[in-house]
């Protein structure tokens, strides 16, 4: 609490993670429990997501706190992750009453954690699938810059730190139909094929979609989403918000 206090304060904002950084590097001293706001997270505090998240018991939290309103304002009955990473949204969300949450990550080594958290905290309302999104299915190979990364994309460098995993369509994995659904979409460009392949439960349910797209992909994605229906209603540096029904909203 005394830390996520200070580091608040600008002279202090990038020295006490910096220096926290050294110190775990240093002895190797990374791996961390914390409880926030009643959820206890298994934390690996090399990674900056995971570091910022213990000193500031935060996330994204413009963003968070957003897509929170918008699931409670439109009575969405599924939020669906997509590149869940180890669940930080997800988990954090499982206290909104009758919510049910579908994450899905392609890395094994971040579902084992995010199953462990579930399992510690007695969560009942989130179900986890462990393999990557696309239009087809079939094997893929994903790419992280670092040994310890949760971090992983198909159109990653080539480095030898490389993880295969399944890839399927949404559409063959889940069937709902006739519901109020929030997606929040992070899958490192892969966002196109991803929605080609998701194309039937966008169609067939009330959806609002917060969704990352990269740069390269934005036209194409654009256009689909305008051609299904979507309209954007809000964007911010990194993320598109779009809906094809009429919202209710802050």
């Amino acid at each position: 609490m005394i830390v996520k206090n200070l580091i608040k304060f600008p002279i202090l904002k990038r020295i006490i993670p910096s220096v926290y950084k050294k110190y775990i590097f240093f002895t190797g001293n990374y791996l961390r429990e914390k409880k926030i706001n009643k959820i206890l997270y298994y934390l690996d505090t090399r990674h900056l997501i995971d570091r910022n998240f213990y000193l500031r018991e935060n996330y994204e939290d413009e963003l968070f706190l957003s897509a929170k309103n918008l699931i409670i304002l439109n009575k969405v009955n599924y939020f669906l992750d997509i590149g869940c990473c180890w669940g930080i949204y997800s988990l954090r969300l499982s206290s909104i009453p009758k919510l049910k949450i579908l994450s899905f990550d392609p890395i094994k080594k971040n579902i084992i954690r995010f199953l462990k958290m579930i399992k510690k905290n007695n969560i009942k309302n989130i179900k986890v699938f462990n393999h990557a999104l696309g239009e087809k299915k079939g094997k893929v190979k994903l790419y992280g810059l670092e040994e310890y990364t949760p971090n992983y994309s198909i159109h990653g460098k080539k480095t030898q730190n490389i993880h295969v995993s399944k890839i399927k369509r949404l559409d063959e994995t889940i069937k709902i139909k006739n519901k109020v659904l929030y997606f929040k979409v992070d899958i490192e460009g892969h966002e196109y094929p991803f929605l080609k392949g998701a194309n039937k439960i966008l169609s067939e349910n009330k959806v609002i979609l917060q969704i990352e797209v990269f740069k390269k992909n934005k036209k194409k994605v654009f256009q689909y989403l305008k051609k299904n229906k979507f309209n954007l209603f809000k964007s911010t540096d990194t993320d598109f918000f779009f809906s094809n029904f009429k919202i209710k909203k802050f």
